[in-house]
């Protein structure tokens, strides 16, 4: 279980979590972070695929 706490202004919110399995929570995350990375974009503007 995670828990963290985030104050916004004069808002806190609570967070908990829970994972389940028998995956590290580093590992998990890691494949998170790997998720939300954006897709590289061209300089030039013209969509091309890279090597």
């Amino acid at each position: 279980m995670e828990q963290q706490t985030i104050t916004m202004g004069q808002v806190t919110y609570e967070l908990r979590r829970v994972f389940q399995g028998t995956r590290p929570l580093s590992e998990l995350m890691a494949e998170r972070i790997a998720q939300n990375i954006p897709a590289a974009r061209s300089v030039d503007g013209v969509e091309r695929h890279g090597v």
